[in-house]
């Protein structure tokens, strides 16, 4: 903006010397003309309608597609400059739009390297799930044969009872303590687990199997017939290269959980 104000300052200085000088015709009209351009410049370049910002953004916008059409790692130049023209709204609105972009034309890194830089502007918890979900979605591109990853629970397992309801979750082995995966259950059959099963998005079973993690199974029944209830606590080693595992329960495995006095 001082930039445009000194230009304005030293374009004017010819018309003050042309209207002071005392020979001069149509003074009114070389004044009345001055303003009406200074006025348009002014809304033009400093105004909250200046097309400026909107042109600047634009250019920048396409500079940044030209990357992602080659599948480049977006400049931080780029990323940097755009940052200061942009609203931190408008920003957001903007990541999430070319992130999506470059995940559907598949241009992963790309894609990558906007995540990178977007993950410092997603703070709220709504926010952060909206950027959890473009990495899920990102991962999902990069390991497609994970997109389907499952846990089942062998229908020939050993149960102490018959089941009334149950539920099962799975946890990173001394990792935090929110579940890869949870359900509730009532019947011995077909109890599956997949990444639709995650508290947070990203946060799950194929996540777990990418980084070949040990994982903590919990299981807890209550039986039809009693008032008992029973638990099960195990660890399992992910092996390597598997998206579906299957587990069966022995009936040693069974803890059973003590009465309330």
């Amino acid at each position: 903006m001082l930039t445009f104000l000194l230009l304005t300052f030293i374009a004017g200085l010819p018309i003050l010397a042309y209207i002071l000088a005392q020979k001069t015709n149509n003074k009114g009209l070389i004044v009345g003309s001055s303003i009406i351009i200074f006025s348009i410049c002014l809304i033009i370049f400093i105004s909250k309608f200046a097309i400026l910002g909107s042109v600047q953004k634009q250019i920048l916008t396409n500079k940044i597609f030209d990357e992602i059409y080659i599948d480049s790692k977006i400049s931080k130049e780029y990323l940097n400059r755009i940052k200061k023209i942009l609203s931190e709204d408008e920003l957001k609105t903007w990541l999430v739009s070319l992130i999506s972009e470059s995940i559907e034309l598949r241009k992963l890194n790309s894609a990558e390297s906007l995540i990178a830089f977007s993950e410092i502007f997603f703070v709220s918890n709504n926010e952060k799930l909206i950027f959890y979900r473009m990495y899920t979605n990102l991962r999902d591109e990069k390991f497609p044969k994970y997109k389907d990853s499952n846990f089942i629970i062998d229908s020939d397992s050993r149960y102490p009872c018959l089941i009334e309801a149950g539920s099962i979750s799975i946890f990173i082995n001394n990792g935090p303590g929110i579940p890869l995966a949870k359900k509730e259950f009532s019947s011995m059959q077909d109890i599956v687990l997949n990444n639709q099963n995650s508290v947070i998005p990203g946060f799950d079973i194929a996540s777990a199997q990418l980084n070949q993690e040990t994982i903590e199974l919990n299981i807890e029944i209550s039986c039809i017939e009693n008032e008992d209830s029973f638990y099960l606590k195990n660890l399992i080693v992910l092996p390597k290269d598997r998206t579906s595992i299957k587990y069966k329960i022995d009936l040693n495995e069974w803890l059973k959980v003590p009465q309330e006095l």
